[in-house]
């Protein structure tokens, strides 16, 4: 079974706490704010007229779809281009630069551009564009972060390797119509195909495969075919021009500044009216009950943790013993202590916001209590030192806790509390980072504490799969494997869903880790901004075309 594989940058998964998707609401009590026409409110944000101003962290410059490295970056070539699709708040695809088909067995992905579809330099949008952004994306020197993601397009090994002048599978119909056809349905094709367009005649001077050496000299020159252009650039403010001449509507707002700054100043700045949305975090902790003309919003993140097993430790090889640990996990009381109102129970490696996570089960009766007698109904029992073992092997597990997680080491001190009372033995031995993550591709670690990133596509076969790239667990079931296999070609959302919550139960009863938990955050911004979407599958710069003047 082919599956796709990750590159080793994508490592950092294992830390990074991604937040931002909307469950919306105002204060602290999650109330709704009235409509801004209704309500008086003295705003000092107005009196930059017809001007949006946004605080954020230092940003790499890397302004290309193809190229994106952090969420700042993100955020600002959002404002530059349009991408073909984009996920929903619930992720579901949804049509951005250009409608959709898929065909019945989901190997031929057709594309119509939208009529008007324009670059900032007023060229319209056309079929070759996408063919030639394809092209970039399968090129031999490509290593954007998009690498791993890239679908099964027929012609593209050959393409890739160097031995193709093109790919057979990208064929253009018309000047606004282009087909993409895969060698086997992938169900989690559509957003990477739908990428925003580069312009071939910007991007593509003296292009030839294997030299993007032009393109990447271009990255923080961006020129694209969004709401925006970027016209100034500078270390310490980017500034966006609207483009009169957009597809949707010309934006209310003129222009739009980007502003480094740290957390303390960037929540300073919203105080003062002088900036309208923080992408630094510093203004969540400000109480917006005490100003009428700030908003706040509260996300479910698409982080989620993780308590890992290793299948190669012999006391871990039966599933009893990892479902009896899971028993003894209480997951709101670790939540309590290491991440208070910052997160919320979770069971299954899919956020709760995604139209796959419904079907999540619930974590049922749980303690040392209950993990003692699952132990006893799968025949352990007890040795004279009250451990339980089964053919003569005793359950001793070692956990490793990371130096400076408050998480990693509430759980070390909630399992050192819980697995001794339900006949385990564990021992808690302390690293670093960086040796963890060795022990772990080595086989060494045998629980420990993960953070893992939720894809936009709920498709959780980097974790699961027999050869999926996340999977450091050692963890094969043949069943989850056809599973996984089975979702991947159903374009049906209802059919993928069942067959996810299919995969849900299956790791209930054979868990390759505990899923603990799902990062909650909160984010604050003047009133002036509060009809945006915030998500973590969308930039909050998607919809700032929207946005009226106030």
């Amino acid at each position: 079974m082919k599956m796709k594989k990750l590159g080793l940058f994508a490592l950092a998964v294992l830390v990074v706490v991604l937040l931002f998707t909307l469950v919306g609401g105002r204060g602290n009590d999650g109330a709704s704010v009235p409509a801004f026409s209704t309500v008086k409110v003295n705003n000092p944000a107005a009196q930059r007229k017809s001007q949006l101003t946004i605080t954020c962290p230092a940003y790499s410059g890397n302004f290309n779809p193809l190229y994106l490295t952090d969420e700042t970056d993100q955020a600002a070539t959002r404002l530059v281009f349009d991408p073909l699709v984009e996920p929903s708040v619930d992720g579901t695809p949804t049509p951005v630069l250009a409608q959709f088909e898929i065909s019945p067995d989901g190997k031929i992905y057709t594309f119509t551009l939208e009529k008007n579809a324009s670059f900032s330099d007023g060229t319209p949008v056309t079929a070759q564009d996408i063919a030639f952004t394809w092209h970039v994306l399968y090129d031999p020197a490509y290593d954007g972060h998009l690498l791993t993601s890239r679908p099964a397009l027929a012609g593209s090994d050959a393409y890739t390797a160097g031995t193709a002048s093109s790919i057979y599978g990208i064929e253009i119909l018309d000047n606004r119509t282009i087909r993409a056809t895969l060698d086997a349905p992938d169900a989690s094709a559509l957003f990477t195909l739908g990428v925003a367009p580069l312009s071939k005649t910007y991007y593509g001077t003296n292009y030839t495969p294997g030299h993007l050496d032009t393109l990447l000299l271009q990255l923080s020159r961006p020129m694209g075919c969004g709401q925006y252009a970027l016209t100034e650039l500078t270390m310490e403010q980017l500034t966006f021009e609207r483009c009169k001449g957009y597809y949707r509507g010309a934006p209310s707002y003129e222009s739009v500044f980007f502003v480094v700054a740290d957390p303390d100043k960037a929540a300073s700045m919203l105080l003062e009216g002088t900036s309208d949305l923080d992408l630094t975090g510093g203004s969540r902790q400000i109480q917006t009950n005490d100003y009428d003309y700030l908003v706040s919003r509260v996300y479910a993140g698409d982080s989620l943790g993780l308590l890992g097993f290793s299948l190669k430790t012999k006391e871990l090889t039966d599933p009893a013993a990892r479902k009896a640990i899971a028993l003894c996990v209480d997951r709101q009381a670790l939540i309590d202590l290491a991440l208070p109102n910052q997160a919320v129970p979770h069971t299954a490696p899919v956020s709760l916001g995604s139209w796959a996570g419904s079907g999540a089960p619930s974590a049922g009766i749980a303690g040392p209590a209950a993990a003692a007698a699952l132990l006893e109904q799968n025949g352990y029992a007890k040795n004279t030192s009250g451990v339980y073992q089964k053919n003569g092997v005793p359950l001793q597990v070692v956990y490793t806790v990371t130096k400076n997680n408050p998480v990693s080491e509430a759980l070390a001190a909630q399992l050192s509390e819980t697995l001794p009372k339900a006949g385990i033995r564990l021992t808690v031995r302390s690293a670093d980072y960086a040796t963890l993550i060795n022990q772990i591709e080595v086989g060494k670690a045998e629980l420990w504490f993960m953070a893992y990133g939720a894809p936009f596509d709920p498709d959780p076969s980097p974790l699961l799969a027999t050869d999926g790239a996340f999977n450091f667990f050692g963890y094969s079931n043949s069943v989850v494997d056809s599973l996984l296999q089975l979702a991947l070609q159903q374009q049906d959302r209802t059919r993928r869903a069942d067959l996810y919550s299919q995969i849900w139960t299956a790791l209930t009863d054979d868990p390759p880790f505990v899923v603990l938990y799902q990062r909650e955050a909160r984010a604050v911004c003047n009133i002036r901004c509060q009809d945006l979407t915030f998500s973590t599958v969308r930039p909050v710069t998607a919809d700032f075309y929207l946005l009226k003047t106030k």
